[in-house]
């Protein structure tokens, strides 16, 4: 591995690591007290709304600024504002589409939800808008690799989301609506922050243009990818709606904390995965072989620590759970390791989908989602009236599994024969120990 190669990952991914365990890790010290103020069937309810969020970001964003990440580096140099404002506008016309949407469904959604909870849905859905703007900003800083910047937006964000929660909680006595409001405040001041910091840099400059065939470029390479995140987030979530019907809102609630903390693992990979993303891209475009090289010898070293890290962290789960928590969510934990798993198998696709992702291979997505989060669903079904929260914390495993596993496979056209060996020996692994585990717990 390169020096530079590394150098990118130690300089950049250590600000994105640090952003990421600053959010996740107040999140977690803020769980105590969420547990603490929330019963178990409001915490249900809570996550519910949490999973509307997910759906509306989704729906608003499209996955435009993840996909825009290929076509900025061709335009960078000569179109770079152009094509940003008609990345802007197209997200901020879908986001008033989907506005409109949800204000005409939002008597059906917020009454299945939560009785007299049309408060709480309106601002999860404004919520949800804003935070793809936050998304769409910060993916331009991530290509910038203003790492410092991103890790100072990430702090002034999660201290006025939990702060403000605390103080709608404790002081107005809001509840649910004083969680949703203040994370709804900590995206907004957010979009305020980062505008105001573009307009200073030479970073982006709002123009009024919509460039049709930049849009349709830019639409066209991520239609499979927003298939395939409909349908995630459709079948991903769907657990929490199964139990919630077969169980109850406390099981839900249970069962979310459990998901949040086993979720935890995802900003390990997720910063090294935005520290190498733009240059493995770079790299590429000039001297292909010798990047792939480097990004293999990176690979290896990268697939044992986050398995020796998920093996870890897994035995610890009932301290977790504890600490992070109190004795009425202690089921949590047998949910956690599974969960765990399956974002291992989340971090273990990084690499493949970013060799397929240069190839501007994407058109098995959809499918692949159809399959992987079809069969998690409807391990849902089948598992959790038999076995509960445990049976949805494997579900989620082979959804993960199927989709990481499938991904691998593709790419495999493109890797050395070492490593597809080394890769194929922890999908192993890892299956056989999952299994081996659900089959004692129940």
């Amino acid at each position: 591995m390169s020096k530079n190669f590394f150098q990118t990952i130690l300089i950049h991914g250590s600000k994105y690591l640090g952003s990421s365990m600053i959010m996740a890790g107040t999140t977690l010290l803020m769980t105590k007290y969420y547990t603490a103020v929330f019963s178990p069937a409001e915490f249900g309810i809570l996550a519910l709304y949490l999973v509307m969020l997910k759906y509306v970001s989704t729906f608003a964003g499209l996955t435009l600024d993840s996909t825009s990440t290929r076509f900025y580096f061709d335009y960078r140099e000569s179109h770079r504002d152009e094509y940003l404002s008609t990345i802007f506008w197209f997200i901020s016309i879908l986001s008033m589409i989907i506005l409109f949407l949800g204000f005409i469904f939002m008597n059906f959604i917020s009454d299945w939800i939560s009785d007299d909870s049309l408060d709480i849905y309106i601002i999860t859905l404004f919520a949800g808008v804003a935070s793809v703007y936050v998304s769409f900003l910060t993916r331009i800083l991530y290509n910038e690799y203003q790492s410092k910047s991103i890790l100072k937006h990430s702090i002034l964000q999660t201290f006025i989301n939990h702060a403000s929660s605390v103080l709608f909680i404790s002081y107005f006595n809001l509840g649910i609506l004083g969680r949703i409001g203040g994370q709804g405040l900590g995206y907004f001041l957010n979009v305020i922050t980062l505008l105001r910091e573009f307009s200073t840099q030479n970073l982006f400059r709002l123009r009024l243009t919509f460039n049709k065939a930049m849009a349709s470029e830019t639409f066209m390479l991520a239609l499979p990818s927003i298939i395939a995140s409909f349908q995630t987030v459709l079948f991903v979530y769907l657990d929490r709606i199964f139990i919630k019907h077969y169980i109850g809102d406390s099981a839900v609630g249970v069962y979310t904390l459990g998901y949040m903390l086993g979720q935890g693992l995802s900003m390990v990979y997720e910063a090294i995965s935005q520290a190498i993303l733009p240059k493995v891209y770079s790299d590429m475009n000039s001297n292909y072989e010798k990047a792939r090289d480097e990004l293999e010898a990176f690979s290896y070293k990268y697939y044992m620590g986050l398995f020796i890290l998920t093996i870890i962290i897994s035995a610890l789960s009932p301290f977790i759970v504890s600490l992070f928590s109190n004795e009425s969510y202690s089921e949590a934990s047998s949910v956690m390791p599974f969960v765990m798993a399956g974002f291992m198998m989340g971090g273990f696709y990084k690499i493949p989908s970013l060799i397929l992702g240069y190839h501007k291979i994407v058109w098995f997505y959809p499918f692949l989602s159809a399959f992987a989060f079809g069969t998690n669903a409807l391990l849902n079904w089948w598992l959790i009236p038999i076995h509960g929260i445990v049976g949805a914390g494997f579900a989620s495993f082979m959804g993960f599994f199927l989709n990481s596993l499938v991904i691998t496979l593709i790419s495999m056209k493109f890797l050395t024969k070492k490593m597809s060996v080394y890769i194929g020996i922890f999908y192993f692994i890892s299956f056989f120990i999952v299994t081996i585990l659900f089959l004692r717990v129940v």
